[in-house]
């Protein structure tokens, strides 16, 4: 799950490169230098292509946080700065995540809007993108439960939701699921144990999840705390899983990231509509249940799949096992069948 840190100054263990010169710097972590090592060709190859960069002496920082890409502060000698954000072509050949053009063409949206990074250049052939930095504070997973950020989060959800062009792709939950699955069979990977057992469960959630549907809108659709930063407002980033979808999926993926109980969905939901509506408050926790379920199987894929860990020394199977625990307790907790109850309320009931 991608998770660039896209802007934060303080970035942990940041090293310096130098991509006009093609020489690198110690790395201040052995990741750092390995990704520098790595990326050097295509150091240059931004350097030379972006209009913002081209003849200019540049300092790279490598941003960590990132699980499916590898990210870079960019600082030129003028005191500008940016984000280059080079794509993992691995992600899109497996179908781990959305195709590469639709995830610029989405960043590209976000950005409009003013809750994501703008995007300055787009280098599909590298591939990469150059985007605005946000001089902000990334948020950690404990923040997400800050009763004064659920509610900001909730709106900037909205603002996204509302304030963004129509993305280009349609991205539901479900095709994640029935692809990660068929990867899944397809290369015989193992899986936490008992976890495809649960298949039945989570595909009564998503009948359920059909009933009391909302119109699709612009959805960033992978709300954990790297991708939340605040720079005196709410800013949302990275777009490798977004696309048109049904807006309670946003606000249940926050509220499982933050591990919310069914108070703090509450506020998440109100902070959206306004007013509580307990139909979308269950299905946005219906939501969250089933993209746990379906992120579990992602971290899977990537665990046997991915030749190149972007993120260097991030163990992917423990990220796929610990999801899973939590979905696990989600599916065999007594209230999930009044939350399918709830959501499948129908107008006149």
């Amino acid at each position: 799950m991608a998770t660039e840190l896209s802007g934060e100054a303080g970035a942990p263990g940041a090293a310096t490169a130098t991509a006009a010169e093609g020489a690198f710097g110690t790395a201040a972590e052995s990741a750092a230098g390995t990704a520098d090592q790595r990326f050097a060709g295509q150091m240059e190859q931004v350097a030379a292509a972006a209009e913002v960069l081209r003849g200019h002496h540049l300092q790279w920082r490598q941003l960590f946080g990132g699980l499916a890409h590898v990210t870079y502060a960019v600082s030129a000698e003028s005191g500008d700065r940016y984000v280059v954000k080079f794509l993992t072509q691995e992600m899109d050949d497996f179908g781990l995540m959305i195709p590469i053009g639709d995830l610029i063409g989405n960043t590209t949206a976000a950005g409009q809007s003013g809750v994501g990074a703008r995007v300055i250049q787009a280098l599909p052939e590298v591939p990469a993108l150059i985007l605005e930095y946000i001089d902000g504070r990334t948020l950690d997973t404990p923040d997400l439960a800050r009763h004064d950020y659920i509610p900001r989060i909730g709106r900037a959800i909205r603002d996204l939701h509302t304030k963004a062009p129509p993305m280009r792709n349609t991205t539901v939950i479900w095709k994640f699921l029935d692809d990660y699955l068929a990867l899944i069979g397809k290369h015989a990977l193992a899986c936490p144990p008992r976890i495809l057992d649960s298949v039945p469960t989570v595909r009564r959630i998503q009948g359920a999840l059909a009933l009391n549907a909302l119109p699709l809108v612009p959805s960033n659709n992978d709300l954990l705390a790297k991708n939340v930063m605040d720079d005196g407002r709410i800013r949302i980033i990275d777009y490798d899983f977004s696309g048109m979808n049904d807006p309670m999926f946003d606000v249940g993926d926050l509220a499982m990231e933050g591990d919310y109980d069914p108070d703090q969905i509450r506020v998440a939901c109100t902070a959206y509509f306004g007013v509580h509506d307990p139909v979308q408050y269950a299905r946005a926790s219906l939501f969250g249940i089933a993209a746990q379920y379906t992120w579990s199987l992602l971290f899977v894929g990537m665990d046997a799949l991915l030749t190149d860990s972007p993120a260097e020394g991030f163990d992917y199977w423990q990220e796929a096992s610990s999801r899973w625990d939590w979905t696990r307790a989600k599916l065999e907790d007594p209230s999930l069948e009044s939350l399918i109850a709830a959501a499948s309320v129908g107008p006149h009931s």
